[in-house]
């Protein structure tokens, strides 16, 4: 069924956003999760298992809420694009995105000529409900397309200035393990080294006039976690976005956990089980921060 981007309004009413990723590969955790009240569900193809009939099936899982379906890309080749959205992805992020050719040739991917270089298939397509609502794909369905990129290594963040400029590219999302690694200090997020670089990540994103996108710093504890949203406004889920708590809260799309940690937490928690507290905090942290008709 085609409908409008619910979390591209969001973002262009530079309101924040709440999201999770999904890498189990499951339908049914998907549906658990849909109605919670996120704003976005991102299905992983870059580490995760499952292939495109499970993406559909996760589509089918959440498509009865206002959840908008996210994908994460599993290479950023034209024809993985094209096969997410026809199948009914409402947007995309591509992995480590650090040029603006390798943003114009994503964005390119996600439209039609004259504007890029996707075939067209909307007559038929899931994506435009098998016919039934090709016009409206046909006319609407570039401008509804969410298209992101990751920010994961420090040439990127030394080319946010000129993606930014690339027409039709939404949002940069700050992917924090890789950028650590791409600074020479994996996984430590807490160094001067990789706190330099995200706050100058996060600040020429915002600068540019694009949407912001990260993950919560492992570690963090609910509270703590919840607080930096407040000041500061995350995005995406497993670890890192606006440590610095000096950007503004808009612009920005906020996820709070990933299908298989919240799943542990909560079965950790019903079974009153006293190990793996992260987990735990994470679960209930996500679980806090939205207002879903299942609280």
């Amino acid at each position: 069924m085609f409908r409008p981007n619910r979390l591209k309004r969001l973002l262009r009413e530079k309101r924040p956003a709440r999201g999770a990723w999904l890498f189990m590969g499951s339908p049914a955790v998907t549906e658990a999760l849909a109605p919670l009240g996120f704003d976005a569900l991102i299905i992983d193809h870059e580490h995760s298992p499952g292939g495109l009939e499970t993406a559909i099936h996760q589509m089918r899982a959440m498509a009865g809420t206002g959840t908008t379906i996210l994908a994460r890309l599993s290479d950023n080749h034209p024809a993985p694009v094209r096969h997410l959205l026809d199948a009914g992805a409402e947007g995309l992020l591509a992995a480590n995105l650090d040029s603006a050719d390798a943003a114009d040739r994503l964005v390119k991917a996600t439209r039609y000529p004259p504007n890029g270089i996707r075939g067209a298939h909307y007559t038929v397509s899931r994506a435009s409900g098998w016919g039934a609502w090709s016009w409206e794909v046909a006319e609407f369905g570039e401008a509804e397309t969410l298209t992101i990129g990751l920010i994961e290594s420090v040439k990127g963040v030394d080319a946010i200035p000129e993606m930014a400029k690339v027409p039709g590219l939404d949002m940069l999302l700050i992917g924090p393990l890789d950028l650590s690694i791409s600074v020479g200090v994996p996984g430590h997020y807490d160094a001067p080294a990789f706190k330099a670089v995200l706050d100058a990540a996060e600040r020429r994103i915002l600068e540019a006039g694009l949407a912001l996108g990260g993950t919560t710093l492992p570690g963090l504890s609910a509270e703590t976690t919840l607080i930096k949203l407040d000041l500061a406004g995350v995005a995406l889920s497993s670890g890192s976005a606006c440590s610095s708590g000096k950007v503004k809260r808009s612009h920005v799309l906020t996820a709070m956990g990933v299908d298989p940690v919240m799943s542990a937490g909560a079965l950790r928690a019903s079974l009153g089980w006293t190990t793996c507290e992260q987990e735990i905090d994470l679960f209930l942290a996500a679980y806090a921060a939205v207002p879903g008709p299942c609280r």
